[in-house]
């Protein structure tokens, strides 16, 4: 199968070399003409190993000289929007690095583009991969843990540290414009709560842009989801703490459970008192989630699976950042 890849930066780069090592064809579209030193660095590497890497300038050119079935979108947030329409327009499949979009304002009228052409749409939500957070999703919906009573999010990294190659007020991360800020850069810990609880009835946040970091967009965020069934939901989100943080504790009424993405996952029996330690299983890393997530990708676009994140759970994502950015805003 032949991926087009557009914007090579580090995700770009990511699913390049992801896509190729399944066995597939790839290019890459460039349109914005910035030649930053650690993407000119991708590409003399790829040249190194041998792989002249395909490039096109023009959406149109790479349509019709490299025909690819499928596009992974890598650009800016902002930009996200705008390139899944062409890509919806030209029939192509689509896995859209997440958010989908800045706000809900466009997104149907991509889903009804892709609805009319038949393709394959998925949102880049990579730690619906992670197994150990697969395991909380089956022990969620098989009531493993009993009636979920409360859920708590913390998830925090400074942006210094991102990506050592650039300075982060070169990058889109901290402006509003360009769909910076942590709700929409950090929305993984958003879908996955969403995955797991669903969209709650009340949505609550204070915080904004508060850390010494320069930028636009807020940085810091508390915010408190409720639920008509009572079920609470707390969740930190900053731009800031060291070390990194991203961890997830359920409360259940048989069984409590702490998930850190980094280490493991921690299961306490409220009856017998016990507590048991699960791990990643063997040889998985954090490449591990984005090789799983393309497989899924391909897995749909041959239709031996439907998608896991889909457009409406993107969109339904974005619904509840803007909720969250209306609560600081007011």
């Amino acid at each position: 199968m032949r991926f087009l890849i557009q914007g090579i930066g580090s995700i770009g780069q990511r699913h390049y070399r992801n896509i190729r090592a399944l066995g597939h064809e790839v290019a890459v579209l460039r349109t914005s003409g910035i030649d930053r030193p650690f993407v000119q660095a991708f590409f003399d590497s790829e040249r190194e190993a041998g792989n002249e890497p395909l490039v096109f300038q023009d959406f149109d050119t790479a349509l019709a000289d490299f025909t690819p079935a499928a596009i992974v979108i890598c650009t800016p947030n902002h930009l996200h929007l705008q390139a899944a329409m062409k890509a919806a327009e030209a029939g192509l499949h689509t896995l859209i690095e997440k958010p989908v979009h800045l706000e809900q304002e466009g997104i149907d009228a991509l889903a009804q583009l892709v609805a009319e052409k038949k393709s394959t749409v998925l949102v880049g939500y990579n730690l619906r991969f992670h197994p150990l957070l697969e395991r909380v999703k089956s022990m969620v919906d098989s009531k493993e843990l009993g009636s979920v009573l409360s859920a708590s999010v913390d998830v925090g990294e400074n942006i210094e540290d991102w990506h050592p190659w650039e300075d982060y007020r070169d990058t889109y991360a901290p402006y509003e414009v360009s769909g910076g800020g942590s709700l929409l850069c950090f929305s993984h810990d958003i879908d996955y709560l969403f995955w797991l609880l669903g969209s709650p009835d009340a949505v609550f946040a204070g915080g904004g842009k508060v850390t010494p970091l320069e930028g636009t967009a807020e940085d810091l965020v508390q915010g408190l989801w409720k639920y008509q069934n009572g079920v609470t939901a707390i969740l930190h989100i900053d731009y800031w703490q060291r070390p990194k943080v991203r961890t997830l504790k359920i409360v259940g009424t048989k069984k409590t459970i702490v998930w850190d993405a980094y280490t493991n996952l921690q299961i306490f029996d409220h009856e017998s008192g016990k507590s048991v330690v699960e791990e990643v299983p063997a040889g998985f890393d954090r490449n591990s989630m984005f090789i799983a997530e393309v497989q899924h990708f391909i897995d749909c676009i041959e239709g031996r699976s439907k998608p896991l994140i889909p457009l409406s759970d993107g969109k339904s994502v974005v619904e509840i950042i803007e909720r969250m950015k209306s609560s600081l805003i007011s």
